[in-house]
């Protein structure tokens, strides 16, 4: 597994059915992937940050697309992260008594979380796929010098947020399973 182990990993996994042991695995691997993506553009808007710098400090010339392509890349590093944030249980998160709680009442709680999760992220990736698709219909363009086509960049929010989508589906029906198998 490429993710931190959860809680009685094992135990938990045991009792899922394989097809969504193999959901499980699968959404590791791509959120691993999406990291990898989201440090590698991370990485590029760094150096562009950089170039644009020096270019404007040295030579009293802009790149003319630092800002814009800046912007794309901070976008795609947040929704290819996000995946990979709620896997490893690192997003924003408020356990206040969620410890005392019976294991079974937890396991709901945290189920009825992850369905809300699946609701945000799945209607965030339903407008965002709206919004890719009325700039490829209309083959809309940036405002910048580059004219980048608007639907190359806006297609990390629907697929980003689709990927997340699905992560906590998986999350919802593997607590739907401890719940009712009584982990």
């Amino acid at each position: 597994m490429l993710l931190p182990q959860r809680d009685d990993e094992a135990a938990f996994a045991a009792a899922l059915p394989r097809w969504l042991r193999g959901l499980r695995r699968g959404l590791d691997l791509v959120a691993g992937g999406l990291l990898a993506l989201a440090m590698a553009v991370l990485a590029m808007v760094f150096v562009l940050m950089n170039v644009e710098i020096l270019s404007r400090t040295l030579l009293g010339v802009s790149t003319l697309v630092a800002d814009e392509y800046a912007g794309y890349g901070f976008a795609l590093t947040i929704t290819a992260g996000l995946t990979y944030a709620h896997r490893s249980d690192a997003l924003l998160r408020v356990d206040f008594g969620i410890d005392r709680m019976p294991r079974w009442l937890r396991a709901v709680s945290l189920g009825l979380a992850s369905l809300l999760g699946f609701t945000a992220a799945g209607f965030a990736a339903y407008v965002g796929y709206k919004v890719w698709a009325l700039s490829w219909l209309f083959d809309s363009a940036s405002a910048f010098a580059s004219s980048t086509p608007l639907w190359l960049p806006q297609a990390a929010i629907p697929l980003g947020f689709g990927v997340l989508a699905l992560s906590f589906a998986e999350d919802f029906l593997s607590r739907f399973f401890q719940v009712a198998r009584g982990i």
